[in-house]
């Protein structure tokens, strides 16, 4: 039987191997029940953008509206949530309605080379499913490489194509430096290259900070503050004026807010960055190598599966109680069976996460 292999498997395989066996489709395939929230606003900007950028171009209110819909339909199926777990659901809608209503701003004003006015969306949410070749290049006999990236674009001005990439983040600095090694990106290119038959110059990331912009505050002269360490862009600055002045011109903003203004300029990429990342043909033949080597092993009925204890590993994992229970010796198929469930697309907001969210 040929299986398909994705990234995001290979990464968890390789962080923690218990966790792995407990969520992966080749193991137990769990997720927990308990819907996690940062996944939910990743998934749900991941729904709008997707409806904004389709033919159809809806937009990203009401693209929004139309995901927490559906989502509210399978939550109710799932059980009602805690009190607790409502309020957070319901600040992180909030949250996320100021961020899209911000990157919509943006997308308004950007000028630059990847600029939504120099892109063609080609496609949104391609799946693939191509040869994972062997350490010799070869075809496997055992395993496909399967997955899904977020779309492909054509750069209009050079007619290059390139993987579509959507991140929501807390650090948008702190994942650009991650990047370099992000082996996500060159599984990627060897995936579109394959799938579509033309060269791929590489993955653009559309990074979004999980953070609406500062309101500025109002004075009692009627104006409003010019705190330098505000947390906002300029043109959300701008607008904030607008709002209050509405018959104000620009100048006659930048006559007033001039100084300021020009100092926000630089906020614009600790909220919103477009982020190009290449892989060499070498690299994206060295790491597919890699990946065929660990879904060997990953196929391997008699591999040893053992937990990988560490600071970084254990303290977000889903699955730190029932493998805590496990090494003291206690019933935890007692808990894998009473909180968590089999793993399933529509189950969105309950999903373990994918290796195109949440960072």
């Amino acid at each position: 039987m040929v299986r398909s292999i994705h990234i995001s498997d290979i990464r968890t395989f390789r962080q923690c191997r218990r966790k792995w066996l407990w969520s992966s489709p080749l193991g137990r395939n769990l997720e927990p029940t308990v819907p996690y929230v940062p996944f939910f606003t990743g998934r749900a900007i991941h729904h709008a953008l997707e409806m904004f950028y389709s033919p159809k171009h809806v937009r990203l209110d009401k693209a929004l509206d139309q995901f927490l819909i559906e989502e509210s339909k399978v939550i109710e199926q799932l059980g009602p949530l805690w009190p607790m777990e409502k309020d957070a659901f319901e600040a992180e809608v909030t949250m996320m309605r100021g961020i899209l209503d911000h990157y919509h701003m943006w997308t308004e004003i950007d000028n630059k080379m990847y600029s939504d006015k120099n892109l063609e969306f080609v496609s949104l949410e391609t799946e693939f499913d191509v040869p994972l070749p062997t350490a010799s290049g070869k075809p496997s006999t055992r395993a496909r490489l399967g997955g899904r990236f977020d779309g492909v674009v054509k750069h209009i001005p050079t007619g290059a194509y390139w993987i579509w990439e959507c991140k929501t983040t807390r650090s948008i600095k702190e994942l650009v430096h991650s990047l370099a090694n992000d082996e996500q990106c060159g599984v990627y290119m060897y995936a579109a290259q394959k799938m579509l038959g033309v060269p791929i110059a590489g993955v653009l990331y559309n990074i979004i900070r999980k953070k609406v912009p500062t309101r500025p505050k109002e004075l009692q002269n009627g104006m409003l503050s010019q705190a330098a360490n505000i947390d906002c862009t300029a043109f959300f600055y701008r607008q904030c004026v607008s709002d209050m002045y509405p018959d104000w011109t620009p100048d006659t903003i930048h006559g007033f807010y001039g100084p300021l203004l020009d100092t926000l300029v630089s906020k614009e990429q600790e909220f919103f960055m477009r982020f190009p990342i290449y892989r060499t043909p070498l690299e994206i033949k060295n790491l597919m190598k890699n990946v065929f080597y660990t879904a060997d092993e990953m196929l391997n009925a008699r591999i040893r599966l053992y937990p990988a204890p560490s600071w970084l590993n254990c303290t977000m994992c889903h699955f730190r109680s029932p493998c805590l229970t496990m090494n003291s010796g206690g019933e935890y198929e007692i808990l894998l069976r009473e909180e968590y469930q089999l793993r399933e697309s529509s189950r969105s907001i309950r999903a373990e996460g994918s290796s195109t969210d949440e960072q």
